[in-house]
């Protein structure tokens, strides 16, 4: 089967060796460096037609030779699956020569080279030794994805890219630049099929980080909001389980952060205050876990507040998971070998070769019974 990928380079170069341009001295040396690049490319060298076609631009002044030079320098690196070098010679390109180029197709092909990293690859860190499978270079990913972003951020491609790039951080441990890119999403692209899981992924992001230093309540509290507005716009998602017990979980650490600042009023002699934060911790999450021990305190500091009746249902915390029995079974599960007198763990089920008789009437050694 023919390679389609090779095919349109190969037509790439007879297009860019077909151009006519004016030549000098030196043009006449970079033409004649690039023709023995195009004969190794069509050899299959790829790795040394690129090395040729990036000597080109070192011989000629020409905008147009140079610009066809890494034209097919890009086309030989890609051959050689080498793609960061291919996505730096795009960037080049782009920089340098955009009127030679069509730059959504390179733009576009960056977005590519970005996924081909975010799904594993890894370029060999020396081409010699590009036979070993742990020698490789370091991921490109979001070096790539961020370069392609900066030259079309509300690209088709974008909102992917920013999700791709949002888990990858989070893989790194840099929850900031995660969720720096999942607002991104909601921000550029908020009818895009990622936005449904970025909407979730920021709400339970700023849910962590509420749990290492959130000392005004700004994570929590816009953690809350997501999550209440993901459970309207989604009802009926696959996650809407797992939104909601967050949100409560969120609701919770909301109730326990008034009831320690009631606390604190009420060790400093200012029931008064504090009995303001306690109401309104009743009032806002009747069913947290920190509510009855918050309706307590208030009993104790306060002669005008009534018991309010316990909520019909309290939300769930964690997920609902189903169980089932396991069933009433009075066969041996598993029997080891030494106990059965048979070298075989599992028993081999008797075919009765040799005595049954088969579809012919003969048995399997072909002797009438």
């Amino acid at each position: 089967m023919k390679n389609p990928v090779k095919k349109s380079l190969l037509v790439l170069l007879a297009a860019l060796s077909g151009i006519a341009v004016p030549l000098r001295a030196d043009d006449d040396s970079a033409s004649r460096i690039y023709s023995e690049g195009r004969e190794l490319y069509l050899q299959g060298e790829y790795y040394d037609a690129a090395k040729k076609f990036e000597s080109v631009r070192f011989e000629s002044r020409n905008l147009t030779i140079r610009a066809n030079s890494l034209l097919a320098q890009m086309a030989a690196w890609r051959m050689c699956k080498l793609y960061y070098r291919e996505f730096q010679i795009i960037e080049e390109l782009l920089e340098r020569y955009p009127e030679y180029v069509n730059c959504n197709e390179l733009i576009a092909r960056e977005f590519e080279i970005g996924s081909l990293f975010r799904g594993g690859y890894r370029e060999p860190a020396f081409w010699v030794f590009r036979w070993i499978p742990y020698l490789v270079d370091v991921d490109r990913t979001a070096e790539v994805y961020n370069a392609a972003l900066k030259r079309a951020p509300y690209s088709k491609f974008a909102s992917a890219a920013h999700m791709d790039l949002a888990i990858h951080y989070e893989f790194d441990g840099k929850t900031a630049e995660s969720i720096a890119q999942l607002r991104l999403i909601l921000e550029r692209h908020e009818n895009s099929p990622e936005a449904k899981y970025a909407l979730l992924g920021l709400a339970n992001g700023l849910f962590a980080l509420s749990g290492r230093g959130d000392g005004d309540s700004r994570y929590i509290n816009e953690s809350v909001e997501l999550f209440k507005r993901f459970c309207r716009k989604y009802p009926e998602a696959p996650e809407i389980e797992f939104a909601r017990n967050r949100l409560a979980q969120a609701k919770d650490v909301q109730a326990a952060k008034l009831f320690e600042i009631a606390e604190f009023y009420r060790k400093s002699g200012r029931s008064e205050v504090a009995e303001r934060y306690l109401a309104q911790l009743m009032s806002d999450y009747p069913d947290s876990r920190t509510a009855p021990e918050a309706e307590e305190t208030l009993l104790n500091i306060s002669d005008n507040y009534l018991p309010a009746l316990p909520p019909e249902k309290n939300e769930a915390r964690l997920p609902d998971i189903r169980s089932y029995k396991i069933p009433a079974d009075a066969d041996i599960l598993l029997v080891s070998p030494e106990e059965k007198n048979s070298p075989y763990l599992l028993e081999v089920p008797d075919l009765k070769i040799g005595t049954d008789k088969n579809v012919s009437g003969k048995t399997s050694k072909g002797v009438e019974k």
